[in-house]
């Protein structure tokens, strides 16, 4: 039994190493969302008793997406020439991605299929759940900050300088604050030529240096240990990878080949890291407990359970559970960071608007005692 699941994981893995490169950033995509339906009617057809074959032909029938129906015709056809469903999804490594094929081949391999595609549906449902989540929580701090930001540019660029020029006429001496910023008015509608396209190369090179090898090892630190950020970051990254995990196992692929494959699904350097640790300790028969348990990202509680759970043959079950927990857990702290957020950003901003304001009506004020007087 234990040799057939082993030999079952290495041909998943083997079959996911055949997934290409991922499709061009311009090219036609697959929405998540499309994903997650496909996947799912998958499931449910095949735990009804469906062959994988006519699924998938229905699948083209229903699907409404021209670039998911042209995929999933070419993976019928190719199913239908007699190669299993997961060798056909490797030729399409932009959609399937390798965890994905490898989860069904490991599927088709011990006649799981339909659970793992109720797991795989599980997995990419949750995940796209979490996503519109983070995107809903972060509009409105960032529609609020971006609306901000232009009052202030406005009150700077065309309110100040029309003040400007009634204090010129009265030749009074002004504020520090308001020189200040005055001379910053100037500044900007004078020689927007040079700061426009300054701050645009600034942008794009801090775009640059995040997408390099250094800026996305500062940014995963940051990430991962800045104050208040990284207690979100620790429990979602730790939800997703356990799951992920807890997927593959118990869909038959061997620990190693998992460890592998949660490694390459992984965007957070550090977390590469700790993966490729955790490969070097399993091969050599030391387990999971010692990278696990001496790593700073990881909760004490998760590695202290995964740990057990290795001992006792139910780590694919238990790193499923310590995932969704750490989902919710995760999920509930981002909740908590926004609600924080949404007023700091609202008296910072209403701060500066107070700073301009009093430029302006400080000298006002003078002007006023000065013509009474």
């Amino acid at each position: 039994m234990v040799s057939s699941a082993n030999n079952a994981g290495k041909m998943a893995v083997k079959v996911a190493q055949m997934a290409p490169a991922k499709q061009s950033l311009f090219g036609p995509k697959v929405k998540r969302s499309e994903l997650v339906d496909m996947t799912s009617q998958m499931a449910i057809m095949t735990r009804a008793g469906v062959d994988i074959a006519s699924a998938l032909e229905s699948l083209v029938r229903q699907c409404t997406s021209p670039v998911l129906q042209e995929i999933l015709e070419e993976v019928h056809e190719s199913v239908l020439g007699g190669k299993s469903v997961s060798e056909s999804m490797a030729n399409y490594g932009h959609v399937f991605d390798e965890t994905y094929v490898a989860a069904v081949a490991a599927g088709e391999a011990t006649g799981r299929l339909s659970d793992v595609l109720v797991q795989l549906a599980d997995l990419l449902r949750n995940d796209l759940r979490l996503k519109n989540s983070v995107r809903t929580m972060l509009a409105y701090p960032i529609l609020l900050s971006s609306v901000s930001g232009l009052v202030l540019l406005a009150l700077i660029l065309f309110v100040l300088p029309k003040f400007a020029e009634i204090f010129a006429d009265f030749e009074a001496p002004l504020p520090v604050i308001t020189q200040f910023l005055i001379s910053v008015s100037f500044e900007l509608r004078t020689r927007l030529w040079l700061w426009g396209p300054l701050v645009l190369s600034c942008l794009t090179g801090v775009y640059l240096f995040k997408r390099s090898e250094k800026g996305r090892l500062m940014w995963d630190n940051i990430s991962l240990n800045a104050p208040v950020i990284s207690k979100v970051t620790r429990a979602l990254l730790i939800g997703r990878v356990c799951r992920l995990l807890g997927i593959m196992i118990e869909s038959g692929v061997p620990l190693l080949d998992s460890l592998r494959l949660a490694r390459a699904s992984v965007k957070n350097s550090l977390y590469k890291e700790l993966f490729i640790e955790l490969e070097d300790d399993v091969m050599n028969g030391r387990g999971l407990s010692k990278a696990l348990l001496a790593s700073e990202f990881i909760p004490g509680s998760a590695g202290e359970m995964v740990v057990t759970a290795e001992k006792t043959g139910t780590l694919g079950m238990v790193t499923q559970m310590i995932g969704q927990h750490y989902e919710e857990e995760g999920e509930a702290k981002l909740k908590e960071f926004v609600a924080f957020l949404e007023p700091v950003i609202t008296v910072v901003m209403g701060f500066l608007v107070a700073v301009i304001v009093m430029s302006v009506m400080l000298p006002l004020f003078d002007l006023s005692s000065a013509a009474k007087g």
